[in-house]
């Protein structure tokens, strides 16, 4: 019996270490994919992953991005809801597991993002704006150098600075009052402490021209889109923003 009960333990250890080593090649393979902006291909590896070992950090992050890059197509409303939940406990889980890492906090600051868009009233959307700014604190706490939590924080600032009064008499009715210290000057601070930490990250600099070109400084702003648009692409929704930068470019030379 005891000779059964060790082999049996030994098995399960050897099913553990083989799993641990395929898990390694099948993240591999999920980045590769990502590389390729094959966002539902590179998903279904993370899955893969997370049915056998649900606590493996870095496939939960993926697996929520991927998530949200996928619900962030889907043109019907109710299923993006529905895949942007999906998205939010994959974020939730990695960050219980691992509350240090800024991409777990920042996978969830983009399914929040996704999910204030389609917000059903002004006080979901409110809701969703100040858990933003916390996970925006939480990323740049646990790593300053982190240039996209800067961005959030500056786009956090940009878009509440501009609620409009439905918008800001839900903060006073749920949340005890509009946000302190919301301001375009903030939202300028962050945006350039995040170009200067990544000078060319599309998603940054479009945010930076759109903040420029709302405080009416229309020749900075096209110098940083006119960069933008001729970065390489890096993440799978690059083309997309080189064509907002190319929109929001041409509305100022009009």
């Amino acid at each position: 019996m005891q000779v059964r009960f060790c082999f049996v333990a030994f098995l399960s250890l050897y099913s553990g270490f083989l799993f641990g080593q395929t898990a390694t090649v099948l993240m591999e393979e999920g980045l590769r994919l990502e590389k390729e902006f094959k966002l539902e291909e590179a998903l279904k590896k993370y899955e893969t992953i997370l049915k056998v070992e649900p606590d493996h950090v870095p496939a939960l992050v993926h697996a929520s991005r991927m998530t949200s890059n996928v619900a962030g197509h889907i043109k019907d409303k109710e299923e993006r809801r529905k895949k942007l939940v999906v998205a939010e406990k994959y974020a939730k889980h990695s960050i219980k597991l691992n509350p240090k890492s800024p991409d777990a906090h920042f996978s969830l600051v983009i399914t929040l993002g996704l999910q204030s868009e389609i917000a059903p009233s002004p006080r979901e959307k409110v809701k969703d704006a100040k858990l933003i700014r916390e996970e925006a604190e939480k990323i740049i706490e646990v790593d300053p150098t982190y240039a996209l939590g800067y961005f959030v924080l500056g786009k956090w600032h940009f878009e509440v600075s501009k609620f409009n009064w439905l918008e800001r008499t839900a903060c006073d009715l749920f949340f005890g009052g509009f946000p302190e210290n919301v301001s375009m000057e903030e939202a300028v601070k962050n945006f350039n402490k995040a170009t200067a930490l990544d000078p060319n990250q599309i998603i940054i600099l479009y945010g930076h021209a759109s903040v420029l070109h709302y405080e009416g400084k229309d020749e900075e702003a096209i110098k940083v889109l006119e960069k933008a648009i001729n970065l390489p692409v890096r993440e799978p929704d690059d083309a997309f923003r080189k064509e907002k930068c190319k929109e929001l470019l041409d509305e100022i030379k009009k």
